[in-house]
């Protein structure tokens, strides 16, 4: 059977995205319950929007730092980062700041990057077929 055939049948219900959770082991330990983060990948025009924002005024650079908030931020479905009661409770303005005042600079890389990798940015997502 083709490629093509094998996608024709392919039962679209299942193209959901991955979804993973991840213990915060820090924020585990501040609190004496196991803090539960559930992350899920972005699609293709979520990834754009992000990399647009993150972009300088010059639309030549990209901001790493804003990059890897705006990917928290749309990526991690709970806790939700826009929630106003988390946010007057820690006493910021934006869900960006939430992150910034939640999160070590470490535990942004790591979730950003786990973000990526359910996004197919693991290096796993695709194989090369070797020619026999």
């Amino acid at each position: 059977m083709n490629t093509l055939d094998l996608l024709l049948q392919l039962d679209e219900s299942k193209l959901k995205k991955p979804c993973k959770e991840v213990n915060m082991k820090r924020l585990s330990e501040l609190t004496g319950e196991r803090v539960i983060f559930k992350i899920e990948a972005l699609t293709p025009a979520k990834m754009e929007e992000i990399q647009e924002m993150a972009m300088d005024e010059t639309m030549e650079n990209i901001n790493v730092s804003e990059l890897q908030i705006m990917t928290i931020l749309e990526g991690v479905k709970e806790p939700n980062f826009k929630s106003k009661e988390l946010m007057d409770k820690f006493g910021v303005y934006t869900p960006k700041d939430l992150i910034r005042k939640i999160l070590l600079p470490g535990e942004i890389i790591t979730l950003y990057n786990i973000i990526g990798d359910l996004s197919g940015f693991d290096g796993g997502a695709v194989e090369e077929v070797k020619n026999s």
